[in-house]
C-alpha cells in the first residue's frame, strides 16, 4: 500500500510548484489506474480537492492551521494519526513541512531545493521568535531528509547539493524531473487576456532577493530607452511593501507607467501571459527546478535565465543563460532579444522541442516505479 500526502493541494502550496506536482502526480496516477494509492488530506478545506482525489480512497483527519508559526508541528501529529491508520509500506512526502518517518515501512521524501541553506551561509542566528522558530523548522527538515529511506531530487542540482551540504549519499537519491502540462502550456501569441498588450518582457515569481527582480528592473532601464514601446510585467504573490519598492524604483529609474506589477492574473490565463510576452527573463540566483522557464517555452516565449543552480539543466540550450549577478549580462540579453527578431524565433522554436521532453505522465510513472521499488 502506498500513502501520498495530498494536503499541499489545501494550503498556501496549491499556487506553487510543490502543488502543481502533487496535482499533475495523482492526476495522472489515477489516468494510469495501474495503481491505487491512498491519499491523506484534511479535514479543512475539503472543497479544494473534492473534484481531484478519489473520495473511496482519500484518508481526511482534522488539523489545525493556527498560529503558523508552529503549524508543522500539528502537521506532524496529523502525519503520524494517518500512518497508524493506515499502516503503509510506502510513505510519499511531498511536502517539506510533511517529513516523518514511517514506522510501517519506508520514506520517500521529495527535495526541491536548499535555496535557504545556499543563499544564507554562515548567517547568525536568528533572535526573534517567529525567525527561530523557522530556523528550527529548517533544521529539523534537514535532519529528517538525512533520515529519509529515500528521497526523490527534482533536480540534478538538488541532488548534488544535498550531497554537498548535507552529506546525503547520491545513491539514496533518485532525479525525477517535473513535468509541463502541454494542454494548457502551448503556443498561445494573439490568444487570450493578454493577446491586446504593447510588448512587454516578462517576470514571474514573489518578491524576495532569489528571484531577483532588483537587477531586472536596472536592467530594464538601460534598454527602455532604446524601445520605447515595450513594457515589464512583473507577476506573483507581492505585497504592499513590495508594490512600494516598485513604485520608488520606479521613479528612481523614471520607469512610471513601463514597469508594473499585474497584481492577480487568474491561473487560466497564465497560458496567454507566457505566450504574448516579448520574453520571459527569469535570471533567479537558485532554483530547484525552474518549472517557469519550461511553461515559457512551451508557449513559444523566448527565455533569459541564468547560468547557475538547475537552471541551465532545465533550459538546456534554448535559452539565454547569463550570470544572474550581472545587471550588465542580464541587460545584454535583453537588449538582444528585443533587438533581434531572428533570434525571438530561434529561441521560441527551440523553446518548445526542449520543453516537450518534459511531461507529467513521465514524473508520475517514474515516481510510482520508484515507489514500487522502494516497497520491495
Amino acid at each position: 500500500m502506498i500513502l501520498i500526502d495530498a494536503t499541499p493541494l489545501q494550503s498556501e502550496h496549491r499556487f506553487r510548484g510543490v502543488g502543481a506536482y502533487v496535482r499533475a502526480l495523482v492526476s495522472h496516477v489515477e489516468a494510469a489506474g495501474d495503481v491505487l494509492p491512498r491519499y491523506l488530506a484534511s479535514w479543512q478545506d475539503r472543497d479544494l480537492i473534492r473534484d481531484v482525489l478519489p473520495s473511496a480512497r482519500t484518508l481526511t483527519l482534522p488539523r489545525p492551521h493556527r498560529p503558523a508559526q508552529v503549524y508543522w508541528l500539528y502537521n506532524e501529529a496529523f502525519l503520524r494519526a494517518a500512518l497508524l491508520r493506515v499502516q503503509p509500506h510506502v510513505f510519499l512526502a511531498p511536502d517539506f513541512n510533511g517529513l516523518v518517518r514511517n514506522p510501517f515501512g519506508k520514506t520517500v521524501a521529495v527535495l526541491y531545493d536548499l535555496t535557504a541553506l545556499k543563499l544564507n551561509p554562515g548567517a547568525p542566528r536568528p533572535t526573534g521568535l517567529s525567525e527561530r522558530l523557522s530556523d528550527w523548522r529548517w533544521r529539523t527538515y534537514h535532519h529528517k531528509l538525512r533520515r529519509a529511506d529515500h528521497i526523490i531530487a527534482i533536480s540534478e542540482s538538488a541532488r548534488r547539493d544535498a550531497t554537498e551540504m548535507l552529506g546525503i549519499r547520491p545513491d539514496t537519491m533518485t532525479v525525477i524531473h517535473l513535468g509541463v502540462d502541454h494542454d494548457r502550456f502551448r503556443p498561445t501569441a494573439g490568444e487570450g487576456a493578454f493577446a491586446g498588450q504593447p510588448p512587454y518582457v516578462l517576470a514571474i515569481g514573489g518578491r524576495g532577493e532569489n528571484k531577483n527582480q532588483a537587477r531586472i528592473l536596472e536592467a530594464f532601464s538601460r534598454v527602455a530607452g532604446e524601445h520605447p514601446g515595450v513594457r515589464l510585467y512583473f507577476a506573483g504573490p507581492w505585497r504592499e511593501p513590495d508594490l512600494a519598492w516598485l513604485r520608488d524604483l520606479n521613479r528612481r529609474y523614471r520607469l512610471e507607467g513601463r514597469a508594473e506589477h499585474l497584481g492577480y492574473v487568474a491561473d487560466a490565463d497564465l497560458p496567454s501571459l507566457y505566450g504574448n510576452a516579448t520574453a520571459f527573463v527569469f535570471p533567479s540566483l537558485e532554483e530547484g527546478f525552474g518549472l517557469p522557464v519550461l511553461e515559457a517555452m512551451a508557449c513559444g516565449t523566448p527565455v533569459i535565465t541564468s547560468t547557475t543552480s538547475s537552471l541551465p539543466e532545465v533550459a538546456g540550450d534554448a535559452a539565454l543563460k547569463v550570470d544572474p549577478h550581472s545587471v550588465d549580462a542580464i541587460e545584454a540579453a535583453m537588449r538582444e532579444v528585443l533587438g533581434r527578431p531572428g533570434l525571438r524565433a530561434e529561441l521560441a522554436r527551440r523553446g518548445i522541442e526542449r520543453a516537450a521532453a518534459f511531461t507529467w505522465q513521465r514524473t508520475a510513472r517514474e515516481t510510482i516505479a520508484l515507489l514500487k521499488r522502494v516497497s520491495g
